[in-house]
């Protein structure tokens, strides 16, 4: 089942909890359906969920973590219903090499599914049995050389307290193997025109690389805090905004700086010659409406338009 990366639109959908049963998956697959029955998604992109640390000082967690339902078992699932293609995301710092080659092994021959987005550690305050990102990109392609095996990686724009370039970064991962990269939740233009401009200063081979970035609508400005508990960062003037708004607006406002966000973005990706068309992961983080998010879907610009 293949698709285009360059320019596509695609829904990220967080499986079920185990503990929730088959109710709880039944629920799931309900409101994936109504988020897909307008037809404008080119696929689905299913997370691996894990316990993860605070990776902010003004990061909070108010729900316990629970454990998912395996994302293969999900993606497979909404295949199968649906007819779209999946991405599963894995994250691969938590065991060694060799358990991921069979992960792999399994993902591709059991599951059908090719398309993975690789993910690494969420810290670095201590070791970590797994292999980097890019020891993964370069030991899946060589099980898979021959297959249509492709491989993306997180794109953090604007990382914060890194000596490295995030173009460089994403370049040594693509001499291991990735294929195209999701960036974190982002609601700034400043970060993508920083790496995009960094692209064409230095890294202009990084330019036709596709690259899908990440938006979500925020339903309560407290909210915030958990986008910041998961590393995303949450300008100033956007969290002023949204907690000035009565509680009621705070996420209709918050479409309109996703949309307005988007259309900048599209003007200012014309402004560079051989820039892949961006493509769009719509991932909306705990219980945003699913009438939200078609309605994001539908203010998109008409370039994005299905």
């Amino acid at each position: 089942m293949s698709w285009e990366l360059a320019g596509a639109t695609i829904l990220e959908v967080v499986p079920p909890t185990r503990e929730s049963g088959e109710e709880g998956f039944s629920k799931r697959m309900k409101r994936v359906e109504k988020l897909l029955s307008d037809g404008q998604f080119d696929a689905v992109n299913v997370p691996e969920i894990h316990d993860e640390e605070n990776r902010d000082s003004r990061g909070e967690r108010k729900h316990k973590f629970s454990t998912r339902v395996d994302s293969r078992v999900f993606g497979c699932k909404i295949r199968e219903e649906f007819g779209l293609p999946i991405i599963v995301n894995h994250v691969v710092a938590h065991d060694p090499l060799d358990r991921q080659i069979l992960w792999l092994h399994e993902t591709v021959r059991e599951y059908g599914i090719h398309d993975l987005v690789l993910v690494g550690a969420p810290h670095d305050r201590h070791p970590w049995p797994g292999p980097t990102v890019s020891e993964a990109n370069e030991a899946f392609k060589a099980e898979f050389s021959d297959s249509h095996l492709r491989l993306g990686n997180i794109c953090i724009p604007g990382r914060p307290g890194s000596p490295i370039p995030e173009s460089e970064r994403m370049a040594a991962k693509i001499r291991a193997g990735a294929d195209f990269f999701t960036t974190q939740i982002l609601f700034s233009l400043n970060e993508i025109t920083q790496l995009w401009r960094e692209f064409e200063s230095t890294r202009p081979d990084l330019l036709a690389t596709p690259l899908l970035i990440s938006l979500c609508p925020v339903r309560k400005a407290e909210n915030l805090a958990f986008l910041r508990y998961l590393g995303v960062h949450v300008p100033e003037e956007v969290e002023s905004t949204l907690k000035s708004a009565a509680p009621a607006e705070c996420l209709e406002l918050s479409l309109q700086i996703l949309c307005r966000l988007q259309e900048q973005m599209i003007e200012t990706a014309r402004n560079y010659e051989d820039l892949a068309s961006p493509g769009w992961n719509i991932a909306p983080v705990g219980s945003i409406p699913g009438a939200a998010v078609l309605d994001l879907i539908r203010r998109l610009p008409a370039s994005l338009s299905r």
